[in-house]
């Protein structure tokens, strides 16, 4: 029975090392994720000639991958710490700030025009706070 159990402990042990190194991969994944998703957002924004119709094109590029991008944050939001390395927490935490902030920067980037233009401030405000409720719900 004494050898039975050794098993199992070893068997648990090296199941539990499988785990850690699957979730290190997802959250490395959705850093990548992070980082080419904002990308491609602020591209949108900045594909147009008219700024609001940029924010738009962006709205509309989160809204459709809204549901992907909210499981990949909360995948990484709920993994425990001590299944991955300290390193790679705080790669996840550089990246959401640094995304967060290039969103934001959005707003005091275009000040000026969002207090000339109603609309131009509603559309704005939306996006980057849409953005910054998936990141920080």
């Amino acid at each position: 029975m004494k050898i039975n159990f050794s098993y199992f402990v070893l068997f648990w042990m090296l199941i539990s090392l499988v785990g850690c190194g699957s979730k290190e991969e997802k959250v490395s994944e959705s850093i990548q994720y992070l980082n080419q998703f904002t990308s491609q957002m602020m591209g949108k924004v900045g594909s147009k000639s008219d700024l609001i119709e940029g924010i738009k094109a962006g709205q509309a590029f989160l809204n459709s991958k809204k549901e992907v991008f909210k499981k990949k944050v909360a995948l990484t939001k709920n993994t425990n710490r001590a299944q991955v390395s300290e390193k790679t927490m705080k790669a996840w935490q550089k990246a959401v700030v640094v995304n967060l902030k290039m969103v934001e920067d959005l707003k005091i980037k275009h000040v000026g025009q969002a207090l000339r233009n109603p609309k131009l401030s509603q559309a704005l405000n939306k996006l980057v706070k849409d953005y910054r409720d998936i990141l920080q719900k």
